[in-house]
């Protein structure tokens, strides 16, 4: 990827909390309110996806109900672990895809037509409990810059995250300080514990 490209987009992504400030090139996520973030943050089978391009965030009960949101197909008996079943995945990319066409026949401002999953992070050790999908317009490639940055996450998955996967060629960092200060944990493509860095996270990278 073009290097300054990636710098924009790397702005443009990341997901601030608790006030809507604007990085250039890209939109702030909506702001959680303290109660919304506690309600959620407890939830063991909840399913979230985060949007690169628009820093949208969309949380759902159960791996069912994210499924069923982004296929538009009844879905039941998966669990957040389904989820990094290479399919499962692929029906991710290709829903959300999908779901941008629609947008953009209907007139609607969207993101990039091309849709992946960058990584799977999940609040327990080893693939389990509540899981937050990353989405992006692109996967990473092989030199060592950054595609994908978040200087700070949401209230509800900072200092949660416990293990993770990366995909499309994604390998991630992350740091226990926004703005990637701080103790860190990475360059991995994936790992079933963070160790000392497990629910600890509150900025990520991936390249």
């Amino acid at each position: 990827m073009d290097k300054t490209k990636r710098t924009i987009l790397a702005a443009g992504v990341a997901v601030l909390a608790l006030g809507a400030t604007v990085l250039p090139g890209g939109p702030a996520a909506r702001a959680e309110t303290g109660a919304e973030a506690t309600a959620r943050a407890g939830a063991p089978d909840e399913a979230c996806i985060l949007r690169a391009a628009t820093g949208e965030m969309r949380c759902y009960p159960s791996a069912d109900a994210l499924l069923e949101a982004v296929t538009g197909r009844p879905v039941s008996g998966r669990t957040t672990a389904d989820l990094a079943e290479p399919a499962t995945i692929a029906s991710i990319e290709a829903g959300l895809e999908r779901q941008a066409r629609s947008e953009r026949v209907a007139g609607r401002p969207t993101a990039a037509l091309a849709s992946v999953v960058t990584a799977i992070f999940y609040d327990g050790t080893f693939g389990t409990g509540a899981s937050l999908v990353m989405e992006a317009p692109s996967g990473c490639d092989d030199d060592p810059g950054v595609e994908w940055a978040w200087s700070t996450l949401t209230p509800a998955w900072r200092n949660r995250i416990h293990s993770g996967t990366g995909y499309s060629k994604c390998d991630f960092k992350v740091w226990d300080q926004a703005g990637y200060a701080g103790a860190s944990y990475g360059w991995v493509s994936g790992s079933g514990s963070f160790g000392a860095m497990g629910g600890r996270a509150e900025s990520v990278k991936m390249r």
